[in-house]
């Protein structure tokens, strides 16, 4: 009875295949193993060794192998390396010089059939035929594993027969193989172990049969890589073929393997200790030999026992980390599963557990932490800076973070700023329009600002910014009109109407403050204004103060200090006539489209006193009498503001006779002629009296302007009047009559002031 072996391991591959290094070093193992007389028995000269061989060399070895054999000979096919199926399903064993087509079919002459192992098996003698494939059919990669080729056949149909027993590392659909860290590949690597320790002996009758060394591969193998299932394929007594035995007369082998019978995760169990102890002392061995055989064993157990832990971890940190958050029914079923396929117990799983939720909710907090960093940064720079960026570059490698998670993170704050810009950039065009339009705020644009920012979503911190330097700017743009109104009015206290120079140099100013030239006239106008106002009023209290002296004169007798008083203030210097030098056309041009202001004209005469030494009579030479005939309406300003031309027709049909009056009591005003005494009164009445009749002859359609001419045709009849009763009360030494005339001409002085303010109004449209 002879015992032949063939062990053939192919590492190098032409492109298309993955190498393998291990398959080499699998062939070695073997060859120790089988060749060791206390194991295997297997003579040195009848184990053929190939490695990396060529098509034909290799079939000639396996047709040599089940050639010319006898019954009782025990022949084993051993290989390790890549197992390929063609596009009809069928297996070939790859050689060194295999091939595949560019569409990754195989060249087939360049492999070897499994139907030609078969052929070559079923034409042999022997009954007692072993074939062990350590290759897959699947091309797929693992996390920390290596697979060999894929494909999917019936190994049963193929290579099965009576007294054959054929065992591979993968069945037909599922993986094979490689681990990482090791020189072995996984199945070969249990099946020498499970032969070397003995522990693949379950029946302990010291022989290794192919069905016993199949459990124990394995389940070996089953732990470490769920993935794979080892399938044993016999016939008969196929299953009880003795492939080795258990070397019987060395302790330390006997003791190797009740220390892996009693090893459980990892650690020895508490009844095995007790066993241990037991059998160490009836073995002979001391206690340093079987201590160092425990930690050898214990080694190897406790590094399967922490890849189980490292599958567990994996598969549930998988499962969690998935997008759509996994129910506890899921859990469940996860530590079930795994736990029956890994071995292990809630006690070996609730820690890893634990580990790895903590774990993970550590990476979400990191997570978050960066994703509002970042968002603070883009809020304060946007694009960032190169500092900020090597800022964040370091926070993603110290917290490990994956390009998936930062891109995802990255995007979704990138839309979230794009968005918060724009809101403030909505509320910074309203902030502008409110203050462009009034400034200091009021509390209703306040309140409206307050409700626009809350329809955007924004608090105080977000516009502060923005509100400070629009603040600023309006405040700065105020500032430098304050400051070009301030130097404008020392200009015109200085020089009025201003000269060329004044100008030039206020233009010169206006360009350092960057005003513009509509600013500034708007400015100039403002000033003007207030000034022509303020000397109106002035003339106003005047003629106040002299009313009430002359009411004062008729009573009692005035003393030469208070006649030249009254003189001063009644001329015309005192009136200050070049107050209405901005009524000219030329000056209306500069500002045209701005309201003139209403002046009041007041034409003021002398009174000369002259007391009688009569004590029963005082005589009185009223010269002069308060005309209001003032308001004067300029057909430039009528034109720019009024719509219509037969409005416009109208309006200045009357505006002329009212201004001729007001020129008429300017000119007066100005040269009162005291001596005429209540001559001047009467040529002033017979000055009034056409332009009464002018204003009466006009014809006019307009309903409200007829209303206009009515009223000013009986003011300028009563004034007439006045004038004339005023003369003759002056001849007749009538004090209580002039008095009265005085009093009228006054209050027609107030009734054309209002008229004249309507007629404005009505004219301007407002």
């Amino acid at each position: 009875m002879a015992k032949v072996a063939l062990l053939i391991g192919v590492s190098e591959y032409e492109p298309g295949l993955n190498p393998l290094p291990a398959a080499v070093k699998d062939v070695e193992a073997m060859l120790q193993m089988l060749s060791h007389p206390e194991m295997g028995g297997f003579a040195q000269t009848d184990i053929i060794v190939l490695k990396n061989p060529q098509r034909q060399e290799m079939e000639e070895a396996i047709y040599n192998l089940f050639t010319d054999r006898q019954k009782d000979d025990l022949l084993l096919l051993f290989f390790s390396g890549h197992g390929i199926k063609d596009d009809t399903g069928k297996l070939y064993l790859a050689t060194r010089t295999t091939r595949k087509t560019p569409k990754g079919g195989l060249i087939r002459p360049s492999a070897v059939a499994a139907s030609f192992v078969h052929e070559s098996m079923s034409y042999s003698r022997s009954k007692r035929q072993v074939v062990i494939l350590d290759c897959c059919f699947s091309g797929a990669f693992a996390e920390g594993l290596l697979a060999k080729d894929d494909g999917s056949v019936n190994i049963r149909e193929q290579l099965g027969g009576e007294g054959r027993a054929v065992l591979t590392s993968s069945s037909s659909t599922q993986y094979s193989f490689e681990q990482q860290g090791s020189d072995l590949s996984i199945y070969t690597r249990y099946l020498i172990e499970g032969i070397t320790t003995g522990a693949a002996d379950k029946d302990n009758d010291e022989f290794i049969s192919i069905d016993e060394l199949h459990d124990y591969a394995g389940n070996k193998v089953r732990e470490i890589q769920p993935a794979m299932k080892p399938e044993i394929y016999a016939i008969r007594e196929g299953f009880k073929i003795q492939l080795a035995k258990v070397p019987l007369g060395d302790p330390k082998q006997k003791y190797h393997k009740e220390v892996a019978r009693y090893i459980k995760r990892g650690e020895i169990s508490f009844v095995g200790r007790q066993t241990l102890d037991v059998l160490k002392f009836r073995l002979g061995l001391s206690e340093t030999v079987a201590t160092a055989i425990e930690e050898e064993t214990l080694a190897l157990a406790r590094q399967e026992f922490r890849e189980k832990l490292l599958q567990y971890e994996r598969a549930f940190t998988n499962i969690l980390q998935q997008e759509l958050a996994p129910s506890e029914e899921d859990l469940n079923e996860l530590r079930q599963n795994l736990q029956l396929i890994l071995g292990l117990r809630n006690e070996d799983t609730k820690p890893i557990e634990a580990q790895v939720k903590a774990r993970i909710e550590a990476y979400k907090q990191h997570l978050q932490h960066y994703e509002q960093v970042l968002a603070e940064a883009m809020r304060q720079e946007y694009p960032l800076s190169q500092a900020t960026r090597h800022k964040l570059q370091q926070m993603q490698q110290e917290w490990q973070f994956t390009d998936k998670d930062i891109v995802s993170v990255e995007s979704r704050v990138i839309a979230e700023i794009k968005e918060y810009r724009q809101k403030l950039q909505q509320y910074e065009e309203v902030f502008s329009r409110a203050t462009q339009q009034e400034y200091p705020l009021s509390k209703v644009n306040q309140n409206e600002l307050r409700q626009q920012k809350q329809i955007l979503g924004l608090k105080n911190e977000d516009v502060a910014s923005i509100e400070g330097r629009i603040t600023a700017s309006v405040e700065a743009y105020l500032q430098k009109l304050q400051h070009y109104e301030q130097v404008l009015i020392q200009a015109i206290e200085h020089e009025y109407p201003l000269g060329d120079e004044m100008r030039e140099e206020l233009r010169r100013y206006q360009h350092v403050l960057e005003l513009g030239n509509q600013e500034a006239a708007t400015i100039e106008e403002k000033v003007v204004r207030q000034r022509e106002i303020n000397q109106t009023q002035a003339n106003l209290n005047l003629q106040n103060e002299i009313y009430q002296q002359l009411v004062k004169a008729s009573d009692t007798q005035l003393d030469e200090l208070q006649i030249e008083d009254l003189k001063a203030k009644s001329s015309p210097s005192y009136a200050n006539p070049d107050l209405f030098k901005g009524t000219n056309q030329q000056q209306v041009k500069k500002t045209e489209g701005q309201p003139l202001e209403q002046q009041k004209l007041v034409a003021v005469t002398s009174i000369q006193t002259t007391q009688y030494r009569k004590k029963w009579f005082v005589g009185i030479t009223m010269s002069v009498v308060i005309l209001s005939l003032g308001f004067p309406i300029t057909n430039l300003f009528i034109n720019q503001i009024i719509k219509g031309e037969s409005k416009i027709s109208q309006c200045n049909k009357i505006i002329k006779p009212v201004n001729q009056a007001a020129a008429l009591g300017q000119e007066f005003g100005k040269n009162p002629n005291s001596t005429k005494g209540s001559k001047a009164l009467t040529e002033l009445a017979a000055k009034i009296d056409p332009l009464t009749q002018e204003m009466k002859a006009l014809e006019i359609k307009d309903e409200k302007l007829q209303g206009f001419q009515g009223r000013f045709l009986t003011l300028y009849q009563d004034i007439n009047k006045e004038l004339k009763n005023a003369a003759t009360a002056i001849d007749k030494k009538n004090l209580p009559a002039a008095k009265n005339s005085l009093t009228s001409l006054q209050k027609s002085g107030q009734q054309e002031s209002s008229i004249v303010k309507e007629i404005n109004s009505y004219c301007s449209g407002k």
